[in-house]
């Protein structure tokens, strides 16, 4: 695959958009995705499809929160262009709830609420990637709310604990009650925030699992709030579909930690 240099995402735009991903390339490729508590834009022109079915993808969708795992699949001569959001930012720019779009993806077009922008036709016939950004970014300008800033807090640190914040405390530093507080985080950010935080503490395993982070896989339930190993890889295999062994083989993480 083939990046371009850094692209640059507007100011007014970072607390809507965590970061952008853009690849192309000649060969057929595929994507593993497994939960990480972002949602997101996508354009591309490969002709991607999704899972084992062979789903065909609109040319721009937008995706919810990712539970099962999948895989994107792309044809040769490839090129997608990525907008991560952070977690609690779809309502304030696509006018849904969040909860809709949880391990779905929509065609941008269908979303009734939007002006009717031809986003395709444009981004179709840009040929550099830095331009088809800039036209990513100024059509979002157009259709961006406020965001909530209770839900940006509590996701904030939710992410930073790597899933250890009580959430108990920070319902009551946000002066909610916990039933108000679990609807609007649904609302906001698709999932319960139990479930948020479940992500954010695999996404920290997941991660010392990939750096070779550890010893013995107890080193990496312990070191993450995990009851025991069977409880890690529990819930390991349930946003991966596959045990952390697993993973370690498909991925060669075993030749580096000695295992």
């Amino acid at each position: 695959m083939i990046f371009p240099p850094d692209i640059q995402i507007p100011s007014h735009l970072q607390p809507y958009i965590s970061r952008v991903w853009y690849a192309e390339g000649p060969a057929e490729n595929a994507f593993p995705i497994f939960a990480d508590g972002r949602t997101g834009l996508i354009f591309q022109q490969s002709g991607m499809t999704l899972g084992s079915q062979g789903k065909k993808l609109a040319h721009s969708f937008v995706f919810g929160q990712t539970l099962d795992p999948i895989i994107l699949h792309t044809q040769p001569n490839c090129r997608i262009l990525g907008l991560i959001f952070h977690p609690h930012v779809l309502p304030s720019i696509f006018r849904l709830h969040a909860k809709e779009l949880t391990d779905e993806c929509m065609d941008i077009s269908l979303l009734p609420a939007l002006p009717q922008v031809n986003l395709n036709e444009q981004l179709w016939h840009t040929s550099s990637p830095q331009r088809q950004f800039e036209i990513l970014f100024s059509y979002l300008e157009k259709i961006i709310t406020p965001i909530d800033l209770t839900m940006q807090y509590a996701t904030r640190q939710i992410l930073a604990s790597k899933g250890k914040t009580s959430l108990k405390y920070l319902h009551y530093q946000l002066n909610l009650t916990e039933r108000t507080f679990e609807r609007r985080f649904e609302q906001y950010v698709g999932i319960s925030p139990r479930l948020f935080s479940n992500i954010a503490q695999f996404q920290a395993a997941l991660y010392m699992l990939d750096n070779g982070q550890f010893s013995k896989l107890s080193d990496i339930a312990y070191a993450n709030g995990y009851a025991d190993q069977s409880h890690f890889i529990r819930w390991f295999k349930k946003f991966t579909g596959v045990t952390p062994l697993e993973h370690c083989r498909n991925h060669s993480i075993l030749k580096m930690t000695g295992c």
